[in-house]
């Protein structure tokens, strides 16, 4: 398991590589997004930090709070240490994850990020429970296709 500041440096880095830049949102919902992919392939979390229940989505705070400084602008600069120490079966599902989300727009992503039978839903429930915890055991369930 890892720091999601680690997850976040590559994540930005292999997006740039890429030439799809992304925005702080389109970050914190990819990272989700690997994070559900990571658990269905693996049967193990790659992200340590809990992910909270906001308005747009899930969101790592720590992350959000570091590249917050963007706004809504792209992140265009690479970031260093960014290697993750994973098999490379496991970085593979990281890069496919990566792949197939920044083909959607941030907007797009949210909405996924939204799923009725989901993590997100279940916690943030209308607002009530805004910057509330999700709780693993949902997210996992998501993963996992109960949730979906």
């Amino acid at each position: 398991m890892m720091e999601a500041l680690k997850v976040a440096k590559y994540i930005i880095n292999k997006c740039i590589e890429l030439e799809k830049p992304i925005s702080n949102l389109q970050l914190q919902k990819i990272m989700y997004f690997v994070q559900l992919d990571f658990l269905k392939e693996t049967r193990k979390k790659l992200i340590t930090d809990e992910f909270k229940a906001w308005q747009y989505g899930p969101v790592l705070e720590e992350v959000y709070y570091k590249y917050r400084i963007f706004g809504s602008n792209k992140m265009f600069l690479p970031e260093e240490d960014s290697q993750l120490d994973l098999s490379d079966e496991e970085q593979s599902i990281i890069n496919q994850t990566i792949e197939k989300s920044i083909k959607l727009p941030a907007w797009e992503l949210v909405q996924k990020s939204h799923h009725p039978n989901g993590a997100w839903v279940a916690t943030f429930k209308d607002g009530a429970g805004d910057k509330n915890t999700i709780p693993d055991f949902l997210i996992e369930k998501e993963a996992l296709g109960n949730g979906r």
